[in-house]
């Protein structure tokens, strides 16, 4: 049975490379032509560009000791070996004996070699002879490729032993003051022009080409697909680099092989390797350079589909992860989860909207009581992200002291909002903090007068002098940075912990959120310029193959770059035998430019989301694609941090993190990622029901800024529409639905005394799908027959019935089928007082902030669905006190709270008490006691 299902898989994963390629050959195709000097014409469309037959071999007589530049990666570090760029770049041991260079023209000996003659090729292609030399001799030519790019290819032959690589240095060269733009991977684009010829190997990720863009043409150059084999590359076994950059300074795409220093790079006499590259002629800018390249040579399409279970499943069992305490890294004392991977004694947080958003979305308090509320705590009285324990330790510029909100003005906004108005105090705080330049996390600094913060602050009070201040800042920003290209990353802020692909690439996502609240068209060209940079950060190959692949040979899994030791043992794992695209990286980013080595394909996918909205309303079908590509059938629960070292299924498994932390030696984990992860997960379930549906199933979301990548929106405050239906809540408690078929997710939600399902095929064949329903949630009448409607890809398709909870539904090719069940009953938690509980108008005496000897001490009520909780927060040292008291009355009852760990806060149920008296007290480090004062609040 499993193999006729793989072998399905297999076949559909042909034919939809099939289809890519019948896409492809049908635009306009290349021709080949004679030119002068035994030069070939290469002409397309009326376009032309002339690849002279040129060369250069660079030898080094010893071991050039090929290894990466360094990085920096906290904010301020000096570091020996990390250049302006602070990106990892190939260095070698320099040809002059004088250090290291991390240009290959210094590393050895160079020549350059001109054809002396050519002769014609029955296909139409050109086959160039080159004069020998003592050293090697060098043979090539250029084919035509039917439906596809040219072909020039070239066998090298080692004369003398060295070390050795051979570049084709033939292509058009320009002036790069004339051209309007650039494309080398991954971080030379608009017009940043390399200050050098600097190199990008295979290993760095996005397409192994580059491209020069003039007067509406794109010219570049790409390895042949067939040069990098199907494995994860890295810097150990990377084959190749392409440059941009030529020794005299003008922009001229080239492409060098072997790597130098790679083993393959020594040659004994007699040996001979060969390589391929494909010039490049597009009508258009780099974006359709990029996306034909990506499509036709190297064969992307929306190939993926789930893998053993429902995306749905996925989130499940990610929130049971995340709610353990133990695996998931969570410190109950310190509200935060362990940061250990990167800093010592640290703990980190991001959003208290992610597991707010999801306590609601699941309709469970638990959710909220041990995640969403503590992490609100974390984030109103610390002064960044990064908490640190250790006073003498600040790796990543992580904070000791107490001086919060350490949250964007966005957050604040949006957590008073999602409390039903209840929790003044982040209001307060949001009108506060707005327009004040904080630095949150590392030493980027948030100013709180961004286009977005002013977008944050109308949808706060509904005042549009700020809706219009957006409008005027995101203009002047569109006109600096989308519509300017940049020449050099001064916006990436280098110096301040700009590193990764969201300091790199236009401020999509808040663009797109803005064209969401305004509909104005200039908003979203923008929002789909910045996605299309953004999607150009992904890998595109090396090609997917059709077929299998077998991985975690031996029962083990690889050990990551990170977790390399000595004695490091690789996961025991099954080995196991895949569809090869279940494996692959492609549609997965690299983490930063700073360590894209390290981290090579990040799972933090944030954009696919808002990929896969901007694709659909601006019809561009390669972010739709990019966008799946990055989610669909990658994991089945919390998955670590990425795909690491090489092609591994152990990250991908349900039991992945049920370990202890020693023994997770493939990836690195970061336990403050999980609820983002959750919620970007979320979003793209959501952003792919509305956008299927074009719209009839849509429910208002609220944006999560975080940072990085941990942001996305998140939804479950106010009701939706389904099929036509308004005042429908979102509503998806774990384990609510049990599907005879992986390959359908769902979407679940009640109201009208009705029951809403929503069914979404991952798979390009029909499916017939039957659905069971939890009766602890759904409490149906055994035997009953349940009425309901169904739609089928949006139009009426009669109805059916739902019998003891079960249904089963028809599924086009990734299609979507909905029903709506008359009079089908739901059991809710969280729901009932969050939706259903008269609240009384809050007081604005909710929270204070009052001096004491030893620093600020802040309480207030933090009240959500009917649940009021006091907390009270001090700036207290531990240099200056060693434990701190406080005394409650609630005028029912009195009780003493002691803390003896810094930080000092206290945090406790507030029940109905309208109002809370509390006594502060310290006990200094010398044993004496300061007393912090009487006061209090009422909410």
């Amino acid at each position: 049975m499993n193999g006729t299902r793989d072998l399905i898989r297999s076949v559909l994963f042909l034919a939809a490379c099939i289809a890519s390629a019948a896409e492809a050959s049908s635009t306009a195709s290349y021709e080949l032509k004679p030119a002068p000097n035994n030069a070939v014409t290469v002409e397309r469309a009326g376009k032309r560009a002339v690849y002279q037959p040129v060369f250069t071999v660079i030898k080094a007589t010893s071991d050039p000791k090929l290894r990466l530049s360094g990085f920096a990666s906290t904010p301020g570090e000096s570091l020996e070996g990390v250049n302006v760029e602070n990106y990892p770049l190939p260095r070698w041991r320099a040809a002059s004996g004088e250090g290291n260079t991390d240009i290959v023209y210094e590393a050895g000996a160079v020549t350059d070699v001109r054809a002396t003659s050519s002769r014609a090729l029955d296909n139409g292609g050109t086959a160039w002879t080159f004069a020998a030399n003592p050293d090697f001799t060098l043979e090539a030519e250029v084919r035509p490729v039917p439906g596809e790019a040219p072909r020039i290819s070239w066998k090298f032959t080692a004369r003398t032993p060295g070390w050795y690589t051979v570049g084709y240095t033939g292509a058009p060269a320009s002036n790069p003051a004339g051209d309007d733009g650039f494309l080398q991977p991954l971080i030379w684009q608009e017009k940043r022009f390399p200050r050098a010829p600097l190199m990008t190997a295979e290993s760095m990720g996005g397409l192994p080409l580059t491209l020069v863009t003039r007067d509406g043409v794109t010219r570049g150059l790409s390895v042949d697909p067939a040069e990098s084999p199907y494995r994860l590359p890295t810097i150990a076994n990377a084959r190749f680099g392409v440059m941009l950059r030529n020794p005299k300074g003008e922009a001229q795409p080239t492409a060098f092989a072997p790597l130098l220093g790679q083993t393959d790079s020594h040659f004994d006499a007699g040996q001979s390797a060969t390589f391929s590259v494909r010039p490049l002629l597009v009508s258009g800018d780099w974006y359709q350079a990029f996306t034909e390249a990506a499509r036709s040579l190297f064969g992307f399409n929306d190939y993926r589909q789930n893998f053993e279970q429902s995306l749905n499943a996925t989130i499940d069992t990610m929130t049971e992860f995340a709610m353990d305490d133990v695996h998931a890294g969570w410190d109950a004392d310190l509200r935060g989860f362990d940061y250990n991977t990167d800093v010592k004694g640290t703990v980190k947080v991001v959003s208290a909207l992610h597991p707010l958003a999801t306590s609601l979305i699941q309709d469970d308090p638990e959710v909220y009581r041990l995640r969403a509320l503590p992490i609100t705590e974390f984030l109103m009285s610390r002064t960044k992200y990064l908490y640190n324990t250790l006073p003498d330790s600040h790796g990543q510029n992580a904070a000791r002291d107490m001086k919060g909100p350490a949250a964007e003005v966005s957050e604040l906004a949006e957590l008073y909002q999602m409390s039903h108005g209840q929790s003044p105090v982040f209001r307060h705080y949001a009108l506060e903090l707005a327009g004040k330049p904080r630095q949150l996390n590392l030493l980027m600094v948030s100013d709180g007068a961004t286009f977005w913060d002013k977008l944050a602050l109308y949808r706060l009070t509904g005042d549009k002098t700020h809706l219009n201040a957006a409008r005027s800042i995101a203009d002047k920003y569109i006109k600096a940075r989308i519509n300017t290209p940049q020449r050099d990353f001064s916006d990436v802020r280098l110096e301040t912990g700009g590193q990764f692909w969201s300091d790199f690439a236009p401020k999509f996502v808040e663009l797109f959120e803005l064209w969401q609240e305004t509909k104005e068209p200039r908003y979203l060209a923008a929002a789909q310029a910045g996605a299309r940079t953004y999607a150009s950060y992904a890998w595109y190959y090396p090609r997917v193959p059709g077929g299998e692949i077998t991985v975690d040979r031996g029962g083990a899994a690889p050990v990551g770059y990170f977790m390399a030791g000595p004695d490091s043992p690789g996961i025991p794992t099954p080995e196991i035998t895949l569809p090869a695209w279940q494996v692959s990286q492609v549609g997965l980013t690299p983490e930063a430019q700073t360590t894209y080595h390290l981290n090579p394909a990040t799972f933090l996918a944030h954009h696919a989301a808002y990929e896969l909205r901007i694709a659909a309303a601006a019809n561009d079908s390669f972010l739709h694609d990019a966008a799946r590509s990055a989610i669909v059938g990658r994991y089945k629960s919390f998955p670590g941090y990425d795909i690491n070292v090489t092609f591994s299924n152990v990250y991908a498994r349900s039991d992945y993190l049920q370990r202890p932390f020693s023994n997770l030696t493939y990836n690195e984990v970061y336990f403050n990622h999980v609820w983002p992860h959750i919620a970007l997960l979320t979003d793209y379930l959501m952003s792919d029901f509305e956008t299927r549906s074009k719209g009839a199933i849509e429910f208002p979301a609220r944006y999560a800024q975080g940072y990085a990548y941990l942001r996305s929106k998140v939804y479950g405050d106010r009701p939706g529409k389904f099929m036509g239906d308004d005042n429908v809540r979102l509503w998806m408690p774990r384990r609510l639905i049990t599907s005879s078929d992986p390959q359908a997710n769902y979407l679940t939600g009640y109201g009208n005394d009705r029951f809403y399902l929503a069914l979404s095929n991952e798979s390009p064949d029909a499916r017939k799908v039957t659905v069971t329903l939890d009766r602890e949630r759904v409490p149906y009448e055994p035997g009953r027959e349940y009425s309901a409607r169904v739609w089928v890809d949006g139009k009426p398709a009669g109805t059916t019935t739902v019998v003891n909870g079960s249904v089963t539904l028809p599924l086009s090719p990734k299609g979507l089928t909905a029903i709506a069940v008359d009079g089908l009953p739901v059991f809710t938690r969280l729901h009932t007082d969050y939706f259903n509980a008269q609240q009384a108008a809050p007081s604005d005496k909710g929270f204070r902030t009052d001096q004491t000897p030893v620093g600020n001490a802040t309480a207030m009520f933090l009240s959500f669905a009917g649940r009021h909780d006091f907390y009270l927060w001090t700036g207290a040292s531990d240099s200056d006190v060693k434990s701190a008291r406080v005394t409650l009355k609630n005028g029912k009852s009195e009780r003493t709270l002691v803390d003896q760990r810094h930080p000092f806060e206290f945090s406790t149920p507030a029940g109905d008490a309208k109002a809370m008296e509390y006594h502060l007290e310290f006990v200094r480090t010398d044993g004496t006691v300061v007393d912090g004062g009487r006061h209090s609040i009422e909410r």
